[in-house]
């Protein structure tokens, strides 16, 4: 490598743009890209479908390069997209030899064909693995017995003995620390945020009425069909719109029956584009994510980012909500204490309300100041 070769970095995750219904690590991965494609030769290998999909991606080529236009950047990169039982060792071998990386980051834990084959066939090179929440407790108990095998294998292969972990947070590190050992080699650089948008947008607020909305996946760890019941519960004047993408079809087939029964105060919006998010936002009042767990919640940050507040547990990095006069947090296992915030909410005037705008808006930016500094990823991908 000359003084002028830049670094390449393989990034290696299931899903990637133009997918989107995967939620929160593609925009993560994106914002990665973004963020240091001037420092490194940035390639990507991932599967050619979007999430619960059997349609190929749109405008993407199969089994070899494309390159991809990312939204809203106008830059141009390289993506392998794997077809169905791909990549195998021969084609991450060959990939492997065309873009002669100096370091593979794989996305995710639970993953044979992007995370265990790319371990098995990666020789010489230096590997980053991010658990992107996946070692969380609460993301744990779904499916447990599964994924607890697919980490015990995984331990006991030995096959991450040499890797350097990618911890978002230090709650992760810890979560990586409890998995594979205290001498498992971590460091912590946190995700990189989107920018707010540049004015935020006041939707007058009456006291008496609430628009909220819920814009994440649809599965079990987000809680929503506890959010869907309670709004349901609710006389006040207080509404629920619901975007998002499928992933657990047996979960939403309950929520819509919660739905149906209601009174017309939830409805679902179905999903939207990445790009379009923060202008989702403007059409409500606070935003609200019951969730089991979140590494980082994007969709908390850009609610944020868009001067909204939000509602959500203590399972994410946003806390102490209230007194940021950012949003609120919420205890899940008590029903009763959420309906007494959402009431609480409900009857706030512009004057008090619009203070959360303004305080959810400086959250959104403070962290944008702080986040945006990559000095952590260098430290990351250095050999």
């Amino acid at each position: 490598m000359t003084e002028d070769t830049k670094p390449g970095l393989l990034i290696v995750y299931d899903y990637f743009y133009p997918a989107y219904k995967a939620g929160g690590p593609i925009q993560s991965l994106t914002n990665l890209v973004l963020s240091l494609q001037h420092a490194y030769d940035i390639t990507v290998l991932t599967g050619a479908y979007d999430l619960n999909e059997d349609q190929v991606l749109h405008n993407i080529k199969v089994n070899e390069w494309s390159n991809v236009i990312l939204p809203q950047s106008g830059i141009v990169m390289k993506v392998w997209y794997a077809g169905p039982g791909e990549p195998g060792l021969a084609i991450l071998k060959k990939i492997i030899r065309q873009v002669d990386p100096s370091t593979v980051y794989l996305n995710g834990i639970f993953s044979f064909r992007f995370v265990l084959i790319p371990l098995l066939a990666l020789k010489k090179v230096k590997i980053v693995v991010c658990p992107r929440g996946m070692l969380q407790e609460g993301a744990l108990a779904g499916k447990a017995l599964k994924k607890r095998i697919f980490l015990s294998v995984l331990r006991m292969s030995g096959l991450l003995d040499k890797v350097t972990w990618h911890a978002t947070t230090a709650f992760e590190a810890a979560d990586i620390s409890r998995e594979f050992g205290k001498h498992a080699k971590i460091l912590v650089a946190g995700n990189i945020p989107k920018k707010p948008i540049e004015k935020i947008s006041i939707l007058p607020k009456k006291a008496g009425s609430l628009k909220l909305v819920y814009l994440s996946l649809i599965s079990e760890k987000k809680n929503l069909l506890t959010l869907i019941k309670i709004i349901n519960s609710l006389e006040e004047n207080v509404s629920l719109d619901i975007y998002g993408p499928v992933k657990d079809e047996t979960y939403w087939k309950k929520c819509l029956a919660e739905i149906e029964s209601g009174s017309g105060k939830v409805t679902y919006e179905g999903d939207v584009m990445p790009e379009k998010v923060q202008d989702v936002f403007d059409k409500y009042h606070a935003s609200v994510l019951l969730t089991k767990g979140e590494n980082f919640g994007h969709a908390l940050y850009e609610s944020l980012s868009a001067g909204r507040p939000v509602i959500t547990s203590f399972f994410t990095p946003w806390n102490q909500l209230t007194k940021k006069k950012a949003g609120w947090n919420v205890d899940i296992s008590d029903e009763q204490g959420i309906v007494n915030v959402i009431r609480e909410i409900c009857y706030l005037n512009q004057p008090i309300y619009a203070e959360f705008y303004e305080g959810a808006y400086r959250l959104a930016n403070d962290y944008y100041s702080v986040g945006f500094d990559t000095t952590n990823y260098k430290d990351l991908f250095q050999r």
